[in-house]
């Protein structure tokens, strides 16, 4: 199963919790928040789509100042997406993505 958004996301996993059913469905989640992330953990979720909001913002700008030099500028900038799942959600990058340090 996929959900598209963060609220499907936790009511497809509470769902998925509730019956005990991690084992046997596959759910996919696009984004994350400290719910699904335990969901992530123990089983329920079996992997999280998340963007990289730094990169997005970076690359927001860096477009934007190009464009302000009269620069040529690709039509479409993907940001990127990342896939999380709980045989990787340690590693280093994954780790900052699911908990970014916010000042």
């Amino acid at each position: 199963m996929f959900a598209d958004n963060l609220i499907q996301c936790e009511g497809a996993g509470q769902a998925v919790a509730e019956n005990k059913k991690g084992d046997t469905i596959k759910l996919v989640c696009f984004d994350a928040d400290d719910k699904t992330i335990g969901f992530l953990k123990d089983g329920t979720i079996y992997a999280l789509v998340v963007q990289d909001p730094y990169r997005m913002g970076y690359d927001g700008i860096k477009t934007a100042l190009a464009v302000s030099k009269g620069e040529k500028v690709a039509k479409d900038v993907d940001t990127g997406a990342n896939l999380i799942t709980k045989a990787n959600m340690g590693g280093e990058k994954q780790n900052a993505l699911l908990n970014p340090k916010v000042k």
